[in-house]
């Protein structure tokens, strides 16, 4: 019986995991804050709210960039002040278990492996939308995660625009389509959610806005393609389940696609849904 614990911008879900399914969750709103004080407070309720005894150690992914040894936070992009911020030594005092820390596109990648989409899969692309884009690159089975263990930041892929990115570059692919960047939308144009604002992709006021939007994320999807030559691309994470957002995708990919790549490797949405991170994070303890 393992704990995964799937930590986003806009909500913190915890689950037990058996086989490969989330047996019992529990879940409540990120902090208003997202300061890490807060929200490791948080993270510990949820997990003693689940009241496992028998479990050895929790595994949690977070929306951005963490040390090598997953330890530590070195940056959370759309959270505040958590730069070099020892989560894993904190939690383990205060929870009293062995705590494993990775970025939240990985863990989704690992779920999927173990009972999503990409069960059987050799090489494939993870893609999370939600407050921002996050990644995780699968080769050969395994994880990529670069010299410095960085590797997977889809969301940064540079694009030709000077938007400023939280991560503190510019022009990043997560500026155009992200729940931060939709809700601001939504505020600037008096729509209540960001499902209401995609239901009006076609009105003249926001087609240019969508049309952007789905052009950036496509120039991310397309670049992975480019570079890594995978199976599927998957897609998980609340925005992924717009309707029809893959068949409005398909026109800026199918233009942007090298001709030698051919067809267009499939696009995938997650078959487990917000349980994918969680059944991932679950997994690190045993995971190389």
């Amino acid at each position: 019986m393992r704990i995964g614990v799937d930590l986003g911008g806009h909500k913190i879900a915890a689950g037990v995991v058996e086989k490969g399914k989330v047996v019992n969750r529990a879940w409540e709103p990120t902090p208003r804050s997202r300061t890490p004080e807060e929200t490791t407070e948080a993270v510990e309720r949820l997990v003693k709210s689940l009241k496992v005894k028998s479990t050895k150690s929790i595994g949690i992914g977070l929306p951005g960039m963490l040390s090598l040894d997953g330890r530590s936070v070195l940056r959370l992009t759309n959270l505040p002040r958590w730069e070099n911020f020892p989560m894993a030594e904190i939690l383990e005092k205060k929870l009293s278990l062995p705590v494993a820390l990775d970025n939240d596109g990985n863990c989704a990648a690992l779920g999927e492996m173990e009972s999503g989409e990409a069960v059987g899969m050799k090489d494939f692309v993870m893609m999370t939308l939600g407050t921002g884009i996050g990644g995780a690159i699968v080769s050969g089975g395994r994880l990529i995660r670069g010299h410095r263990g960085l590797a997977g930041e889809i969301g940064h892929v540079a694009l030709l625009h000077h938007a400023p990115c939280n991560c503190g570059g510019v022009g990043h692919g997560e500026t155009l389509f992200s729940a931060d960047t939709f809700d601001l939308r939504c505020s600037e144009k008096g729509v209540p959610s960001v499902p209401d604002l995609w239901d009006r992709r076609n009105d003249e006021e926001h087609r240019g806005f969508w049309d952007r939007s789905l052009e950036g994320l496509a120039c991310v999807m397309i670049s992975a393609i480019h570079l890594l030559d995978p199976e599927a691309i998957v897609l998980a994470g609340g925005l992924s389940n717009l309707p029809g957002l893959v068949r409005e995708l398909r026109p800026f990919l199918e233009e942007r696609l090298a001709i030698a790549f051919r067809p267009m490797p499939p696009v995938k949405i997650s078959s487990l849904g917000k349980d994918g991170p969680v059944i991932g994070a679950a997994s690190l303890t045993s995971t190389p």
